[in-house]
């Protein structure tokens, strides 16, 4: 089963995905996007597809934990090394590495969901190296083309007072933070093909190696749900808490790959069902706000997945 997500939001007053702080001056994460008609290039506000991951897989291993499947210790504390060498395995599984690779595989997914559905490149100083691609996928998120021309990155002044203690002979503390507002694209795909399977080893890959696949596909499945209804993602949200609206989403979900066109155009709702009439794999779409609230068409689309198991 696929599910390929595409969505058009407004994020007001966001700073999301910081990059470098230069003294007292925090950067917004910025991106060269070009126009197509002109091929004028733009430097502009953007969110990567390794902060959305990052949200992703902390709900993952929150909803994993929540229904009794094995999580590894660093992933339970939303520290994604995942099985980066010899040190890393051993802290997150409480043993020595396997040297056989379809062994290593099997007890990195078997004991670690987040491993399992986000991937992990096991990279030993010894040798011997063995991969899992993750089986989601997601990429920057950048103004739409037709805010594209009118972004703005404003710096913001903040400053911390000591008033009526003795710390203010100290000084006040003066600080930038740079903040952006934007309509962005929003894209994911999740591919359930491999959850709990190998993937390595070459004559044993698509074997299944665990017995709880069903259920890992469905908690996955919930951990999109609520990854996606509660915005779960982003960088300096306990005092920058952007305001956040949905202005359209596609979910397709099929039993082969199937894309939604990118949403970076306004027509890209009319591109998904045109594509639909020549390409289909037993394929259903989801629109908001054509098919009711937000939540509603997110939750029926998550239901359709589930009823494909």
């Amino acid at each position: 089963m696929f599910i390929s997500i595409r969505g058009r939001v407004l994020v007001n007053v966001e700073a999301l995905n910081m990059t470098e702080s230069v003294g007292n001056y925090v950067k917004h994460r910025r991106v060269p996007v070009i126009i197509p008609e002109t091929y004028a290039t733009y430097f502009v506000p953007a969110i990567s597809g390794e902060s959305i991951a990052h949200g992703f897989q902390e709900v993952l291993a929150e909803e994993a934990k929540k229904n009794d499947l094995p999580v590894c210790e660093l992933c339970k504390k939303g520290i994604f090394l995942k099985s980066t060498n010899e040190s890393v395995f051993k802290e997150s599984f409480g043993q020595d590495p396997p040297k056989d690779e379809f062994e290593f595989e099997r007890i990195v997914v078997g004991n670690c969901l987040v491993e399992d559905v986000g991937g992990f490149l096991y990279a030993p100083k010894a040798g011997g190296n063995v991969k899992r691609t993750s089986n989601f996928y997601t990429g920057y998120m950048i103004p739409t083309k037709e805010a594209l021309e009118n972004v703005v990155i404003e710096p913001q002044l903040h400053s911390r007072y000591a008033l009526g203690t003795k710390f203010v002979e100290e000084g006040q503390m003066i600080y930038y933070v740079e903040l952006s507002s934007a309509v962005y694209t929003f894209s994911f795909d999740l591919d359930t093909g491999y959850i709990g399977r190998a993937t390595f080893v070459y004559d044993k890959a698509g074997q299944d190696i665990v017995n709880d696949r069903k259920k890992r596909i469905e908690v996955t499945l919930n951990a999109l749900q609520k990854f996606l209804i509660e915005f779960m993602f982003g960088a300096k949200k306990t005092r920058f808490l952007p305001v956040v609206e949905w202005e359209s989403l596609v979910m397709a979900v099929s039993d082969d790959v199937w894309t939604v066109p990118s949403p970076f155009t306004k027509n890209y709702i009319d591109k998904a069902r045109k594509k639909l009439e020549r390409v289909s794999y037993d394929t259903k779409l989801f629109v908001y706000p054509e098919q009711g609230e937000f939540e509603e068409v997110v939750i029926d689309a998550i239901d359709e997945a589930k009823q494909k198991l």
